[in-house]
Parts: C-alpha cells; structure tokens; sequence
C-alpha cells in the first residue's frame, strides 16, 4: 500500500476523506489547522503549568509529597 501526504483546503478535507475511504483507502490522520494547532499547544501549555502550580500548593500545604532530585533522576 501506498503511503500519500497532502495539503488541501480545509473545506475539502472531509470529501476527500470520504471519497478516499470509498476507494478502499484508510485516511490515517487529519492536521488541523496552523492556528487550531498553536492554540491547542498554547492550551495544553497553560494545562500543564495550572496543573503544576496546583500540586506545588499541595505540597506546600503537606498534602501531597514531592520528589526528591535523586529520585527523579533515579528514573531516567
């Protein structure tokens, strides 16, 4: 099987999923956007940091137990 990359417009993405898959075909993955990317990126950033700052206030509280620096390297 043949493996292909395009760029199409996004308004002719689905028709050509469909039509791909008709012909027997798999569409293995659709990229969104650039913008819909960055600002999923952006948003998983801003996650990943309020979750972070969550648990550091945990920990300052004793309610939740860090790792030490040997630990974390203890597991690379």
């Amino acid at each position: 099987m043949t493996t292909l990359t395009i760029e199409i417009p996004e308004r002719v993405g689905k028709t050509l999923a469909d039509l791909v898959e008709q012909l027997g075909g798999k569409v293995i993955s659709v990229t969104e956007d650039v913008k819909q990317s960055r600002a999923s990126k952006k948003k998983q950033i801003l996650d990943d940091v309020e979750e972070s700052m969550k648990f550091v206030k945990l920990h300052e509280e004793g309610k939740a137990e860090a790792k030490t620096l040997e630990q974390l390297l203890n597991e690379l």
